[in-house]
């Protein structure tokens, strides 16, 4: 997911560059396979990035434990800021504010890996379900939650007992 941007770089103020992504993308130690469309605008200060990049996400179920797959998809909106000057090979200082922007390589190179790495990390769900009913595992025995399931699903803590019984 590199792109050689210098034509863009000496093109006006509005050029466009579009590209097909069929790439992996290396998340945490694991490689998942993406797709997707990218858009380029130059832009008075570098290169806008518009992408819209899909792939999978292989999980288990935060209540049953079950591994579960689902859909990523990341949009991706970032502006993209050279640190050389295309023309001149001179160094770009960076407006103040823009520190932490993303940045395209001496060599005119703009590395999407970094933001779509971030947007997956924000795309991702805190408790993946398998489905959204699923009940879970029992907490007293750690078998599956089911209709036919043995155990209470009160079950009253043996410190508790005491309290339980002036309930009755």
């Amino acid at each position: 997911m590199e792109y050689n941007v210098s034509s863009l770089l000496k093109q006006h103020t509005g050029a466009i560059r579009e590209y097909e992504v069929d790439d992996d993308l290396l998340v945490d130690g694991v490689t998942h396979h993406v797709r997707g469309h990218v858009r380029m605008d130059r832009t008075p200060d570098g290169v806008f990035v518009r992408a819209r990049i899909a792939g999978e996400m292989q999980d288990e179920c935060s209540r049953c434990l079950q591994p579960v797959a689902y859909p990523i998809v990341l949009d991706i909106e970032e502006e993209y800021i050279p640190t050389v000057d295309v023309n001149t090979g001179a160094r770009i200082t960076l407006p103040e504010g823009d520190e932490e922007a993303y940045r395209i390589g001496e060599r005119h190179m703009l590395d999407l890996r970094e933001a779509a790495q971030e947007y997956w990390a924000l795309a991702l769900p805190i408790a993946p379900v398998c489905r959204e009913d699923c009940p879970g595992l029992c907490p007293a025995c750690g078998e599956e939650i089911g209709p036919d399931h043995p155990c209470s699903r009160e079950q009253i803590d043996a410190r508790w007992q005491k309290l339980a019984q002036l309930r009755l």
